[in-house]
């Protein structure tokens, strides 16, 4: 392994461990509930104001792609970004969405390129076919080693949902029935009956 790849993943660990910085950005004129455009109910759009890399983000697709629609990043991060997925790569333990530190651009990254050497798989469809992320291709790992790819998620869609994840789960206390019932919609009495109060 070159000196390059060692260093490109302290990067990565070091952006993940990353404390926020002040980020606000993309709220409708006159900033209104967020349940009045049709948004997540717990939307905080004071968190993605100004945010260059999220301008234009359609926080309701964003939930979708947080979905089963998209990404599917609920079997690994949970519904409500606890880590606590079903999916067996992600053995219980994803990244705790609620308590990360990432940026917008740290979240596009990791997204996009994954986490190499862990479950954390990417979703841009030409990483590592280039450099683009973290200065590797495919080449620079071991046979076995390479990063696991996921779904291939479009950038503007990255894009949304990152303002998701942003404006309804980073920096959110945990989750309440209240909050299970806005995610599950129609199935709530199913999936949130052991959260009432």
């Amino acid at each position: 392994m070159s000196i390059r790849k060692p260093l490109a993943l302290l990067l990565v660990a070091g952006a993940i461990a990353a404390t926020s910085v002040a980020i606000a950005a993309n709220a409708p004129a006159g900033g209104g509930a967020a349940g009045e455009a049709g948004l997540p109910a717990n939307a905080d759009l004071t968190r993605i104001e100004g945010v260059a890399e999220l301008e234009g983000a359609d926080i309701v697709r964003g939930k979708r792609m947080y979905g089963q629609q998209g990404g599917n990043c609920i079997s690994c991060h949970g519904w409500d970004g606890n880590g606590l997925g079903k999916n067996p790569r992600s053995e219980g333990n994803a990244a705790l969405l609620r308590e990360s530190g990432l940026d917008a651009a740290g979240f596009i990254e990791i997204i996009g390129c994954g986490i190499p050497g862990s479950p954390m798989p990417y979703h841009d469809s030409q990483a590592y076919k280039d450099d683009r992320c973290y200065g590797m291709t495919k080449a620079d790992f071991e046979a076995g080693g390479e990063p696991h790819k996921g779904k291939a998620i479009k950038k503007n869609d990255i894009v949304n949902l990152v303002a998701y994840i942003m404006t309804s789960i980073q920096a959110k206390p945990a989750a309440t029935y209240e909050d299970c019932v806005a995610w599950f919609e129609g199935t709530a009495d199913k999936n949130c009956a052991g959260m009432k109060p």
